[in-house]
């Protein structure tokens, strides 16, 4: 074979062995897709027990994620061919600000497995997306407790 050049050969082998696969598989994306479901639902629930602009902030919230389960799915969908068949469980009820704390360390898990993903070739730019929208849900949840201690 002309051109064949057996050390770079072994180099290009060597990184792609070395390069972790960003794209995800159908059972992560199960996961995210249950993750974000069960999110929306505890904004949703939580919304429904606070007052204001923290009920207003929540209900943005519970939209957003909704959206984030969409996309998922949609990407679950293009990689399959079928339809996902995720659940979520229901928000246990527990004092509002320890849900909220809850809450922000489920985001910062989100945020972390979608910048793991923002590399993929395929959907990157999506996860990309979802990692920033999920930096805002950190910032606005914090913005919601602080307004909580505030009214002790």
């Amino acid at each position: 074979m002309n051109g064949y050049d057996p050390k770079m050969a072994a180099r290009v082998w060597q990184r792609v062995q070395k390069a972790p696969d960003p794209a995800p598989d159908a059972a992560q994306l199960l996961s995210l897709i249950a993750q974000e479901w069960t999110d929306a639902a505890t904004y949703l629930s939580l919304s429904r027990r606070t007052q204001g602009k923290s009920s207003n902030l929540l209900y943005q919230l519970y939209q957003e994620e909704q959206a984030h389960m969409a996309c998922l799915k949609g990407i679950y969908m293009l990689l399959t061919g079928t339809h996902p068949n995720a659940r979520s469980t229901p928000p246990e009820r527990e004092p509002v600000d320890r849900m909220l704390r809850r809450c922000y360390g489920r985001e910062m898990q989100s945020l972390a497995q979608y910048e793991a993903r923002s590399a993929d070739p395929e959907y990157g730019p999506i996860f990309a997306r979802l990692a920033a929208q999920e930096k805002e849900h950190c910032r606005m949840l914090l913005e919601i407790l602080g307004s909580l201690q505030e009214r002790r």
